[in-house]
């Protein structure tokens, strides 16, 4: 028993613990293929953005359209305090931030998730248009409107003198790789706990779960506010990188583009938003420095990103893990190979 118990342990931390190598190893590796100190950070925020929303989608089957109603109001509730003097600790302001966005969470989800499929997917759309109404019009005194709100600042580790202020860069970079690594453990860790496996079980059969004695609205609306958590935190990431909090996090541009780069890395994977973002970013960086495209280059994009989706219909992450499955059960003899397909929240992690 206490091996087996060992065994569970070592196959839990063993990515965890590969994962924490490749982002020490990132700012010295990936460099050489473009990435800087601000797309490395840019694409952990966004990771951190896509775990959550990873665990709503890929594992309860809840789209959401207007994820970008988390992802500002984290965002814009620390960055008020802070550039208004509210608080000089970037921690507290971060908390209070986190609560703000679980507080609308609650508020949002106790209606959307009345309904689901298309209509919770377009009740969610339509929070993130109020949301961004909201930022550019009645709550502009405070939101900044148009032009956001300049001033934020990172977090300070240490007391008087010998404070250090993690500032933009490789500094920020640290700091984001931690929370970024805590982020994935967590995630992990409820993924496989019995909660988690309720969420999944949610996802493939609601009624079926509900059938069984649990009460599906309830552990939606933990995955929804969870996925909310993720999301504010990654906001509040944003504005530290970027020195002020952009108008743009309650666009609808911001709800699409955590559907694409989970979509590109794989529903289900944890790590696969992670990976699309660090594709897509990459991808659309690169294609406006070649010479004679012009504005084409969005075209070329989005040309990859159907090539993606057609290409890999289970994203990168959502193929690799699955082809492994395949290579294990061909190993072990376990029965036909491709009898039965499981989806990418099926493959195990």
């Amino acid at each position: 028993m206490q091996s087996r118990q060992n065994s569970a342990a070592l196959a839990f931390m063993r990515p965890a613990a590969l994962l924490a190598f490749v982002l020490v190893v990132a700012p010295f590796v990936l460099p050489f293929i473009g990435f800087n100190a601000d797309l490395l950070t840019r694409v952990l925020i966004w990771g951190l953005f896509g775990i959550g929303f990873d665990l709503l989608f890929g594992f309860t089957g809840l789209l959401s359209f207007g994820h970008a109603v988390f992802f500002g109001t984290g965002g814009f509730a620390c960055a008020y305090l802070i550039v208004n003097n509210v608080t000089t600790n970037v921690y507290l302001a971060m908390v209070a931030g986190v609560l703000a966005t679980v507080a609308v969470a609650l508020f949002l989800g106790v209606f959307a998730l009345r309904r689901s499929g298309i209509y919770f997917a377009m009740i969610t759309l339509a929070a993130g248009e109020v949301a961004f109404f909201l930022d550019y019009s009645p709550l502009k005194p405070w939101t900044g409107g148009e032009d956001g709100l300049p001033g934020m600042v990172g977090p300070v580790i240490g007391f008087g003198q010998s404070a250090f202020h993690i500032n933009a860069g490789w500094p920020l970079y640290a700091f984001v790789a931690l929370l970024f690594w805590l982020g994935f453990l967590l995630a992990r860790r409820l993924s496989r706990s019995p909660v988690g496996l309720i969420l999944k079980g949610i996802g493939k059969n609601a009624r079926r779960a509900g059938a069984v004695g649990n009460d599906v609205g309830r552990y939606k609306l933990l995955a929804f506010v969870i996925s909310a958590v993720y999301a504010g935190l990654a906001g509040e990431l944003l504005g530290m990188i970027q020195g002020f909090m952009p108008p743009g996090a309650f666009a609808l541009e911001t709800s699409a583009q955590i559907i694409m780069v989970t979509v590109i890395g794989g529903v289900g994977t944890l790590l696969g938003p992670t990976v699309g973002a660090a594709v897509w970013f990459w991808l659309r960086d690169t294609l406006q420095y070649i010479p004679n495209i012009g504005g084409a280059w969005k075209l070329i994009l989005g040309l990859i990103f159907i090539a993606l989706i057609v290409g890999l219909r289970r994203g990168i992450c959502g193929e690799v893990l699955y082809r492994m499955r395949m290579r294990r059960t061909r190993v072990s003899g376990a029965g036909p190979v491709g009898a039965e397909e499981p989806s990418a929240s099926a493959v195990p992690r």
